[in-house]
């Protein structure tokens, strides 16, 4: 029977361990390998080890200052993104409100379009004719367009909206799967409804945070075609460096580079993630 078991679980576990294979780890493995090559504008790389791609990612200001702002983007977007969509998961955990439905819908209606799509709509919003600008100068807050395209501003604007989904439910998963008994009987205890929060609700959405985090905290890191729209040049990330590299300058051997990089900062926010999780349940 244990054994009928076990192949019944490696059956059942076969395919998804080839996708993992096929699709994730034999790219992973090729571009590391690619990155320790030389470039050769004639055939794109050399196979000739060489740490000179990693040395220049790492002693050049410009490349330097993307990866910063890179992971400082990400930062703030996962930050941003849990201070908004907490009290959102939140009131759709707790709510018996016949809105609730609806209010499901409209968390989950920004995947239902297209990233461009929902980019260029950002586009409109804040260009310097755009309703932001227009809504701000009719008030009299402005005597003439701010310019915020081509800022930072814009493209977290945009990355929190367009990942807001990825935390919310998480976090909404982890708040509707606790026992509402727990916060009664804190309640009954005498602790005031901030206390709760911070002692009882706060510790117990643990899981949906750090997997709402990761989430968003991954997706923005390798974002391309929000900070290339909303940014520009001027708000290059690393997830823009690459794709530049690939088609335009054809530097296989140093976008490998760049692209570990990403993928290494990825996996590091994951791995804390998973460890995170093990000490929760230790």
């Amino acid at each position: 029977m244990r054994a009928g078991g076990g192949l019944f679980a490696a059956a059942l576990f076969t395919p998804i361990t080839v996708v993992y294979l096929v699709f994730l780890l034999a790219p992973i493995g090729f571009f590391l390998m690619m990155s320790v090559f030389r470039y050769s504008p004639m055939e794109l790389w050399q196979p000739a080890f060489t740490a000179d791609n990693f040395v220049r990612l790492l002693s050049e200001e410009h490349y330097r200052v993307i990866i910063f702002r890179t992971l400082e983007i990400a930062a703030l977007t996962t930050v941003f993104s849990l201070m908004l969509g907490f009290p959102l998961a939140y009131f759709l955990a707790r709510t018996g409100s016949i809105w609730r439905g609806v209010l499901m819908f409209l968390v989950i209606a920004p995947l239902m379009t297209g990233v461009i799509v929902r980019t260029y709509g950002w586009i409109v919003l804040l260009g310097s004719e755009g309703t932001v600008n227009v809504v701000l100068m009719w008030l009299g807050v402005i005597d003439e367009p701010v310019k915020i395209l081509e800022t930072q501003v814009a493209v977290l604007v945009a990355l929190v909206h367009i990942l807001m989904p990825y935390m919310v439910f998480p976090l909404f998963s982890s708040l509707a799967s606790q026992d509402p008994d727990v916060e009664r009987a804190a309640a009954t205890l005498g602790a005031g409804r901030w206390r709760i929060f911070f002692e009882v609700t706060l510790p117990l959405s643990r899981a949906g945070i750090l997997m709402g985090s990761a989430l968003v905290f991954t997706l923005t890191a390798g974002a391309v075609v929000t900070p290339a729209l909303l940014g520009g040049s001027k708000v290059q990330m690393l997830g823009q460096t690459i794709y530049d590299l690939v088609l335009s300058t054809l530097n296989w051997p140093f976008a490998s580079a760049v692209a570990f990089v990403l993928v290494f900062c990825q996996f590091s926010i994951i791995f804390l993630y998973l460890k995170g999780g093990r000490r929760r349940v230790g």
